[in-house]
């Protein structure tokens, strides 16, 4: 059996997913693809054997169309992911689930009233090798019960100029998930705290800024944002124990040691750093449409619960001070 998928929107993680369904991923096809830019979509496409079409829901209704990959931008996946729901195709929505905790509220409460898990969100990092191996380590070594986790979030720079808030939605959300799934916990507070800025920090915005959560068992998780680091793109989560401590560098890259110099090789984007993550991801996806069985990647609850986590970073960094951050009863659908 192929799952046949639709992809919505082909800018670079689009693009990558499709040449990952295409090539790296089995089980799959890519059938057909929606751009604004008609003649991106039509070069993916030719590149993937696919049919373009002139709507989203077009692609949405195709009979050929069995999954769909939202990868549109980011003020628009709330409103893919309801009609979807709508279509009751199934899919892998990109992170975030929505903008905002209302729009995620909705697209929460339309899967719930299906009865239905169909939505699973872009959260790849749940399926690298070393964010598993470090939950394992804290879950099944002898470091005991996490304390303290820290966190490094740096990239390059920011073509697209984000400012401190897009910060904290469309970067920083990649922390406020994986601390979820780290401590199989929900954060009950979040501090913003801005500092001293770089030199290609933008007038009125704040980077680096250091973000500070806390867990329902009072775990303190702390996550250094870094937008315009210019170094390179580096991960890096580290969680103390109540017996030791366990680190999580960059993966795989090359220690090399020449002319009296060690250094480590640092890819200049998060696709250099998490292409294997995000093919893991997407196997997973359809290893679990081809079976029935369950999704296994991230919820719309735990899209939702982002959202949130987000939305009162927001007020945090506004306000100078420590938000509260309370959710909602957990929906049955969601275990």
């Amino acid at each position: 059996m192929t799952i046949r998928v639709g992809i919505i929107g082909v800018g670079n993680i689009g693009a990558s997913h499709a040449a990952d369904l295409a090539r790296s991923v089995s089980g799959s096809a890519v059938s057909v693809i929606y751009d604004l830019d008609e003649a991106r979509a039509g070069h993916i496409a030719r590149g993937v054997g696919a049919r373009t079409v002139a709507s989203v829901a077009e692609l949405i209704g195709a009979d050929d169309v069995d999954a769909v990959l939202i990868a549109s931008p980011d003020a628009m996946h709330a409103e893919h992911a309801l009609a979807c729901l709508a279509a009751g195709k199934p899919m892998l929505c990109e992170k975030p689930l929505a903008v905002g905790e209302a729009a995620a509220k909705s697209v929460l409460d339309a899967e719930v009233a299906r009865g239905r898990r169909l939505i699973q969100v872009g959260f790849m990092r749940r399926f690298d090798p070393g964010y598993v191996r470090l939950k394992a380590e804290f879950t099944h070594s002898g470091i005991g019960g996490p304390l303290i986790v820290r966190n490094i979030h740096r990239n390059t720079s920011a073509p697209y100029g984000l400012r401190t808030e897009q910060t904290l939605t469309n970067m920083v959300t990649h922390e406020f998930d994986i601390n979820r799934w780290l401590l199989g916990e929900e954060m009950t507070s979040v501090m913003v705290l801005p500092g001293k800025t770089g030199p290609l920090t933008p007038e009125g915005e704040s980077d680096p800024i250091l973000v500070v959560l806390q867990s329902s068992s009072g775990v303190l998780a702390s996550v250094e944002a870094f937008v315009n680091a210019q170094s390179g793109y580096e991960v890096q989560c580290s969680v103390t124990g109540a017996r030791g401590s366990a680190t999580m560098g960059d993966g795989s890259w090359i220690t090399r040691t020449a002319d009296f110099v060690r250094g480590t090789e640092i890819p200049e984007l998060w696709l250099g750093r998490f292409q294997e993550a995000y093919r893991l991801q997407l196997q997973a996806w359809v290893d679990s449409l081809t079976s029935g069985g369950p999704l296994l990647g991230a919820s719309a609850w735990d899209g939702y619960a982002a959202a949130v986590i987000s939305d009162r970073a927001i007020e945090a960094h506004r306000s100078g001070t420590r938000v509260s951050i309370e959710l909602p009863e957990r929906p049955g659908l969601y275990g």
